[in-house]
């Protein structure tokens, strides 16, 4: 059997029933207010330094810094530096040029963690399909229930401070997955907070420390500048992954499956017409790679949109062979 799995951000209420006409309100109150506080993007250029501790399945632990220089929404730049991987990344207008010490990013990494805040406004975009109380770490969180149903549904669920408006979790649409914020702290008229985890299946998977934050920035004239060597990808904040259409099961011989099963992890480039243009494996498995990575120049997907057309890009995918 193969299974595959595509890899790739106030007033307290007391009613514990909501009509659907106060529902939306509420939910959007809520969102709107945390956007208010958190949203770095309307406080003007600055300068921020994480420590970062990821837990990658592939490689184990990763530790390192994560170095954001922000100008505007359309120029600002993204520095990692981690246990064995490195990459600069540039982001202008509608470009990101980009430069890793890797030919793939580890899957761990795909997540800006320092950043999780920044999706918050786009989920003004969804639909608030309920309003409900829940403890998240001893506060008995507001949290809003939204969803998307398009040809790639979108199921998030944002909890907020009942006192503060400030974001508490951002949980997955099957709840196994959290993202959780704390230790606010004030920048100017907003708010960073302090500590960020990742936490999937009740484990740590990551965590973002900021150290420092401050305002303006240093060597503008050179700062943007995009690396030498570097890749160029359309990108864009509301960009859309590809999604799978025709995908053919890689026939993995019985003989090469190790003890319960494999995990094959790979990265793909998909072009504007949704054709897979190459494929790198993060592991080594010579024999199976051979046969997936075949299979899967074959495969047929819908490509990543920016502002909704099509372009290019690179996405991680995880194919789970088991081992009967």
């Amino acid at each position: 059997m193969l299974i595959l799995a595509v890899i790739l951000s106030v007033e307290g209420v007391h009613l514990s029933v909501v009509w659907a006409s106060d529902k939306e309100s509420e939910g959007v109150t809520l969102i709107n207010h945390a956007i208010q506080l958190t949203d770095l993007t309307q406080s003007g250029p600055y300068h921020m330094r994480s420590s970062l501790t990821v837990a990658d399945e592939a490689v184990g632990k990763r530790e390192g810094t994560d170095v954001v220089t922000f100008s505007s929404t359309e120029r600002w730049r993204r520095e990692l530096h981690m246990t064995g991987y490195d990459e600069v990344a540039v982001f202008l207008g509608h470009n990101m040029y980009r430069t890793r010490s890797l030919g793939f990013t580890p899957p761990s990494l795909r997540t800006d963690i320092a950043g999780s805040l920044r999706n918050l406004p786009e989920t003004l975009d969804l639909k608030v399909v309920r309003v409900f109380n829940h403890k998240i770490n001893d506060v008995e969180a507001r949290c809003v229930y939204l969803e998307q149903k398009n040809d790639q549904p979108v199921e998030v669920t944002w909890c907020f401070d009942p006192h503060t408006g400030l974001p508490l979790a951002q949980l997955s649409g099957n709840g196994r997955r959290r993202i959780e914020f704390s230790n606010y702290k004030p920048f100017g008229n907003k708010f960073v907070p302090g500590a960020i985890e990742v936490i999937v299946d009740r484990k740590q998977r990551g965590k973002a420390v900021i150290e420092a934050i401050d305002s303006g920035i240093t060597d503008s004239a050179h700062v943007f500048e995009p690396p030498v060597g570097a890749i160029a990808r359309p990108w864009c904040d509301n960009m859309k992954i590809p999604r799978l259409i025709s995908a053919s099961r890689p026939e993995i011989p019985p003989a090469a499956r190790f003890g319960t099963g494999l995990e094959l992890n790979y990265e793909l480039t998909v072009d504007a017409q949704g054709n897979v243009t190459s494929v790198i494996p993060m592991a080594a498995s010579p024999y199976a790679d051979r046969i997936a990575i075949e299979t899967m120049r074959d495969w047929q997907l819908k490509p990543a949109t920016c502002d909704h057309t099509p372009v290019p890009t690179d996405m991680s995918i995880s194919l789970g062979v088991l081992r009967h």
